[in-house]
């Protein structure tokens, strides 16, 4: 891997301060008060999508490049020295790219642009072919992050269940700082959490969430327009919110609607993040991936180390698949993967393991959400344009979250039943039938 088109701002100026201040000693927070209006953008090339999926997780702005564009060739994807087991990693990997690239076969004929199911030759498109490559897949990752998110990088690339994986990022890194920096950068503690004890507190949210019940709402603030209201109260009312709502006092409810569907017409929507959600959510490692893109909620995961040996959970089949002739070998495939991480897990350790989860594993996630994001985000993934596993849950989760505030979440919508789709070309060009579909 490799580090391309570097660019900061204001680190001579950091590296400066430090020279002229070199006998004092940094505490991580007064280094972090030091970078945080500092600016960097670079593009890691050629790492997996193990690594940027645990980098994705730290919350910057990132761009990742479509696996539209994989490579079918053995500079495609990253695997670990397996020493004697070598040849099996490499066979497996082998026919997961095989596979995949007859799944997508495209039919004979020009196609421009992007291929529609219609242009491929078994109706399986590549965004449902992916589901079985491996997260060995190479991948190039565009980051954009302002300086003191460098501490959380670097506890990341220390952190003792991935340091090894990410020895090479760190080096790359490291030699794009200035020295001074990153003598600074090198004393940061790695992150340790106690990851027992977090596992412990979610084991029973967790226990809950299965391959059927895929998005549950586990908490939410027992009146959700009452939330949004004492903040609209709170802005714009000469009393406080108690004295209004005394004087309110059996009308409140009605009135706290109305003035929540006036504020938010106004253009005010930063008062609906008054009103917070959680839910559980079991997705594939496609759609974990897209739900990090968002950087809106805020998310506990497992462990990847229980996604990797857990041999009997069901992977995400997309139906193209279901219903092809390679539905068999797709599951037969899935099911050696699963048994050999394991062994490999056993032998060689879970970080060298990870290089074996699969795009169609799944994934269990807690994620906590105002309704300013979740409007935000909904109104994205409910679109035609989503990716089908996505767009799913967010429509499981507008209509649960509908029931709760069918105000708060009016706008929670693809842009066409708003008004004029926004796909530009494209649009689906189902304009009609989007808006029947959330009509009701």
């Amino acid at each position: 891997m490799r580090i391309d088109n570097f660019e900061a701002t204001g680190l001579e100026r950091v590296e400066t301060w430090l020279a002229r201040n070199a006998e004092m000693e940094l505490d991580e927070q007064t280094l972090g008060g030091i970078l945080k209006t500092i600016n960097l953008s670079f593009v890691l090339e050629g790492i997996d999508r193990v690594q940027s999926t645990l980098l994705c997780e730290l919350n910057d702005s990132y761009v990742q490049q479509s696996q539209r564009y994989v490579a079918m060739s053995k500079e495609a994807y990253l695997l670990p020295d397996f020493g004697p087991d070598a040849r099996t990693a490499e066979e497996l990997t082998q026919r997961a790219f095989d596979l995949y690239a007859r799944m997508s076969q495209l039919k004979e004929g020009e196609c421009k642009g992007r291929p529609k199911p219609e242009h491929y030759r078994y109706g399986i498109p590549i965004e449902d072919a992916r589901y079985i490559l491996p997260l060995s897949t190479k991948t190039n990752l565009c980051v954009a992050m302002s300086g003191d998110k460098l501490l959380d990088l670097f506890r990341l690339l220390k952190d003792e269940r991935y340091a090894a994986l990410f020895e090479a990022v760190a080096e790359a890194i490291s030699s794009h700082l200035p020295s001074r920096l990153g003598q600074c950068l090198a004393k940061v503690k790695a992150a340790k959490p106690k990851i027992a004890a977090i596992a412990d507190f979610h084991a029973d949210y967790f226990s809950r969430i299965t391959h059927e019940e895929n998005l549950l709402l586990l908490e939410h603030f027992k009146d959700l327009d009452h939330r949004v209201a004492i903040g609209a109260l709170t802005s714009t009312a000469k009393q406080t919110p108690s004295q209004t709502l005394q004087i309110w006092a059996e009308t409140a409810a009605e009135k706290e609607q109305s003035l929540v569907k006036r504020v938010l017409g106004y253009g005010h929507d930063s008062i609906a993040e008054q009103a917070r959600s959680t839910f559980g959510m079991m997705c594939s490692m496609v759609t974990y991936h897209q739900q990090l893109r968002h950087r809106l909620s805020r998310n506990q995961r497992e462990e990847l180390e229980a996604v990797l040996l857990d041999e009997t959970r069901a992977i995400k089949l997309p139906e193209t698949i279901k219903d092809s002739l390679f539905c068999d070998e797709f599951q037969t495939l899935a099911a050696a993967v699963k048994a050999f991480r394991v062994k490999v897990a056993e032998k060689h350790g879970v970080e060298k393991a990870l290089a074996f989860l699969l795009n169609c594993d799944q994934i269990k996630l807690i994620l906590s959400l105002n309704a300013r994001a979740d409007t935000s985000m909904l109104a994205d993934r409910t679109c035609m344009n989503a990716q089908w596993e996505i767009r799913d849950l967010a429509i499981k989760k507008l209509r649960i979250l509908r029931s709760l505030s069918p105000v708060l979440y009016e706008k929670a919508l693809p842009s066409c039943v708003l008004g004029v789709c926004r796909e530009g070309k494209l649009s689906c060009g189902k304009q009609m039938q989007v808006r029947e579909q959330f009509s009701s």
